[in-house]
């Protein structure tokens, strides 16, 4: 593959409003591991909040993908298995300066991506943002941070609070008793409704 078709490649997995491909022949750990690091460079972010869903993949491409983030200095929270919207809650929430969630949405299993957003929850799109870290991820130069620091990783969970969140949204005494049936549909809602009820 010449490196401009390789090039080509790559660039085709950055999307209007996130990162996607098949795992692993599109969408490998070394470019989750440059996608991390790029992230940092575009965003001057010194903290990165981290979540992935249940694919198969997202353990491996997460792992990648944090090294990436603490090689170009940053620390990494690390809320592990979550929902997107859980993962933009803390985000907002807790104040962090970035954040990235390992998912492919609705695409079939044998995908993944990366849905990125900034300070306050808000998503990044191909024209402010992700198109900025495709050109570094295919560029491929990243220089050490200039103090050498390595960022630090912690684990975290956010579902309680977010569970807090969406109970906040309603009046509890103003539903009556219901008996409810959830198909979680092989998604992140098996996580997350035990929480909420």
């Amino acid at each position: 593959m010449t490196e401009t078709s390789n090039a080509a490649s790559i660039g085709s997995l950055f999307k209007a409003y996130d990162v996607r491909g098949i795992v692993p022949s599109e969408l490998t750990p070394d470019l989750a591991y440059r996608t991390g690091r790029a992230l940092v460079l575009y965003l001057g972010a010194d903290q990165v909040a981290v979540g992935r869903d249940m694919r198969l993949s997202g353990e491996s491409l997460s792992g990648a993908l944090i090294d990436g983030i603490r090689d170009q200095g940053a620390d990494v929270v690390d809320f592990g298995l979550v929902s997107t919207d859980a993962l933009y809650f803390a985000v907002g929430k807790f104040g962090f300066p970035a954040g990235i969630m390992i998912t492919a949405s609705h695409n079939p299993p044998e995908y993944n991506g990366f849905k990125i957003c900034r300070e306050e929850a808000r998503a990044l799109s191909l024209e402010e943002g992700i198109g900025q870290i495709r050109d570094l991820v295919i560029a491929n130069q990243f220089n050490d941070p200039g103090d050498g620091r390595r960022g630090d990783l912690q684990q975290r969970d956010a579902l309680d609070a977010y569970a807090d969140h969406v109970l906040g949204l309603i009046d509890l005494t103003k539903i009556k008793p219901l008996k409810v049936v959830v198909d979680a549909g092989n998604g992140m809602a098996g996580e997350t409704v035990p929480r909420v009820f």
